[in-house]
């Protein structure tokens, strides 16, 4: 059996994503020992080195492959995996292409725990530039941005109907694909990042002084303003609760935003910007927190492998979704975070006791969901 993993931007430097590339190919070999896997990654040569499976470009992801280039390479698999991330609305059209070029091969589709947000990205379903300029002078940009979605939607409810089996990541992500039609097959499972192992490597050790360690990870820009805030926050932090600082980029674009703060900062005993590459690493440095900050989903999914409770920064519903199985918080950054709220947050949970206790049982359930959904993928071979 020939499957093509596909779907995700793989290769493009962000180490969320390989979590979920080095999860699913072990989902992939436990259930289909026998198969042929190839993964569509930027990171050809390092893809191959270190999983040993066949690599094909990231269709979907560069602009120098059309659909015709992957039907070509598809044809001869036997089945293609939209293989997580949150797809269905961060770029729902890349994946429905995959899938309708798939299915004109006769290959079998899979949608496997990808999520869903509450709204499309605005980036490619609502109008920007000139186009905006002339929908508003004439009055009906939200009508056509309404159309945009709908008729996204409406393609989404074929190609995903016609799925032989669709998982999605969380029970809000699966509600929210009812919104666009009915899919009365479509299950929920849990991310594939939950079986992620940590490295036998040490990259974080505690800290020397026998501080508590807080990890950060800052995944949006911020202004002038928000900036001084967040600096002033974090300082606020290393002094009321004595903490050590531990920025986690996940992305390069990340490292720069927190290497601005990182320098800012005055005491240089108290604070450290990591620099790791791999997944087992993020997962070995994260265990070593006692909570974390975070505005990248697989961050915080791999803070909580390790029982350490997260708060989310974002915009979107995708961390929410995730830390209210956990009954912990989500700050919105579109508006002004109020970081006396915040501040009480982190010295609420920093310290809960029962934490590691509830979140093991909720860990539990996931894992549970996760390997019922593998059931179901071992039914296709």
């Amino acid at each position: 059996m020939k499957i093509l993993l596909g779907g995700v931007p793989f290769g493009k430097g962000n180490i969320g994503d390989e979590a979920i590339l080095n999860c699913v190919i072990g989902i992939f070999r436990r259930n289909f020992p026998d198969a042929e896997l190839t993964v569509a990654t930027a990171a050809g040569e390092l893809t191959r080195q270190k999983y040993q499976v066949n690599t094909l470009p990231p269709f979907g992801f560069d602009s120098n492959l059309t659909m015709r280039d992957f039907r070509r390479a598809a044809r001869g698999f036997d089945m293609f995996v939209w293989a997580g991330g949150c797809g269905l609305s961060d770029y729902p059209h890349i994946g429905a292409s995959l899938l309708e070029n798939a299915q004109k091969l006769g290959l079998k589709t899979v949608i496997w725990q990808v999520g869903m947000n509450r709204e499309l990205n605005p980036d490619h379903f609502q109008l920007h530039g000139r186009k905006q300029k002339i929908a508003d002078l004439l009055g009906i940009t939200r009508y056509w941005e309404k159309i945009l979605e709908k008729r996204m939607r409406e393609r989404l409810q074929v190609c995903v109907s016609r799925c032989d089996l669709v998982i999605l990541r969380d029970q809000p992500s699966l509600i929210e694909l009812h919104t666009s039609g009915e899919f009365p097959a479509a299950l929920y499972g849990a991310d594939s990042v939950v079986l992620q192992k940590s490295s036998e490597r040490t990259v974080l050790t505690p800290d020397a002084a026998g501080r508590r360690s807080v990890g950060i990870c800052i995944a949006e820009k911020l202004n002038k303003r928000k900036f001084q805030q967040a600096l002033d926050f974090l300082q606020m932090l290393q002094q009321k609760l004595n903490v050590r600082l531990v920025f986690i980029p996940m992305t390069g674009s990340d490292r720069q935003l927190m290497l601005a703060l990182y320098e800012k900062l005055p005491d240089a005993d108290n604070k450290l910007l990591l620099d790791c590459t791999e997944p087992d690493e993020i997962q070995q440095a994260i265990s070593v927190c006692s909570l974390l900050i975070s505005g990248r989903l697989q961050l915080t999914i791999m803070a909580l492998n390790s029982l350490v409770p997260g708060i989310g920064i974002a915009n979107s519903s995708k961390i929410a979704n995730c830390l209210s199985m956990f009954g912990l918080p989500v700050f919105n950054n579109q508006s002004d975070i109020n970081f006396n709220d915040l501040m009480s947050e982190c010295e609420r949970w920093i310290c809960d006791p029962d934490f590691p206790e509830r979140a093991k049982s909720v860990r539990e359930r996931m894992l549970t969901r996760l390997k019922q959904s593998e059931s179901y993928l071992k039914d296709l071979a």
